[in-house]
């Protein structure tokens, strides 16, 4: 995480504890948003076992667990369809987190992130834990709103749709990906949905956060209702821009003498398609 980003995930990190203070105060803090900061909060002491664990366990659970909750606390077609997506990302998410770090070409990544966790100060861990319960808690805020919505709406609808194609998108990205990596983890990914994006991963998990948003404004009615349900997606929107442009830079060291990076470099898009870019007969022919 680079330093910009940490000073962004501070200032939200802050933000966020301000709604819940304002919104307690003035009582509109109910006890479904309680027991999501508690659901929140007890998936984020992952990162008391290892810190990484908190970036996609415990994101995966909570997303889960909330979406669950949510629906339990009002069922309808409208948390059917939201916190039902956000049961699927989670599960999901949580699948591939799995199986990833179980597989032998994760072996030397791994033995890299217990070193860094082991170096890494209590802390630090116990400020990580805060900001990412905080940041977790109103991850699903769309959701809670949406609550009160007695009918599925456009925005609602077109909300769950956009979070659905994400959630498909990055779960067909990170399945194609770990396929290359299990099979020579040194490997550029140049197939399958990285053919004309180098990041389609990035953009599942942007598009669910729109789909988010989306849902949310749909269902809000003042303006601190609207940065309630927009500051946590929002925030890791601006995380997966600044992934994949670190991504960007770290391929380009690792890969630059690959026989087919450079052509596969120039006509693709970060993380929308470059459809325009010329097409040569040295171009990636699909495959790692």
């Amino acid at each position: 995480m680079g330093r910009k980003i940490q000073i962004i995930f501070q200032v939200c990190g802050l933000v966020m504890l301000a709604l819940v203070v304002l919104r307690i105060r003035s009582g509109d803090w109910a006890l479904a948003n309680y027991l999501m900061l508690g659901t929140a909060a007890v998936c984020c002491l992952l990162v008391f076992v290892r810190f990484v664990y908190i970036f996609n366990y415990s994101y995966a659970l909570a997303a889960m667990l909330n979406g669950a909750l949510l629906i339990v606390v009002q069922p309808g077609p409208v948390t059917y369809l939201l916190g039902g997506a956000a049961c699927l990302y989670g599960a999901r998410l949580f699948w591939f987190s799995w199986s990833r770090q179980h597989h032998p070409s994760y072996a030397s990544r791994m033995a890299n992130v217990i070193q860094a966790d082991e170096a890494m100060p209590t802390p630090v861990k116990v400020i990580l834990w805060v900001n990412c319960t905080l940041l977790l808690t109103f991850h699903l805020m769309a959701v809670y709103f949406a609550t009160a919505a007695t009918s599925l709406s456009f925005g609602i609808v077109l909300g769950g749709v956009i979070m659905l194609a994400g959630t498909f998108i990055e779960g067909l990205a990170d399945w194609q990906k770990q396929q290359v990596k299990n099979a020579a983890s040194d490997q550029p990914v140049l197939s399958g949905l990285f053919r004309h994006i180098r990041h389609p991963n990035y953009l599942g998990e942007i598009l669910l956060q729109v789909g988010l948003i989306v849902a949310g404004l749909a269902c809000i009615g003042t303006l601190g209702e609207a940065l309630a349900v927009m500051i946590a997606p929002g925030y890791i929107i601006v995380l997966m821009i600044a992934e994949s442009r670190r991504v960007d830079t770290t391929q380009e060291t690792r890969y630059w003498d690959h026989a087919q990076y450079q052509a596969w470099r120039a006509q693709t898009g970060s993380l929308l398609p470059r459809f325009g870019a010329a097409t040569r007969e040295s171009s990636p022919p699909g495959g790692p």
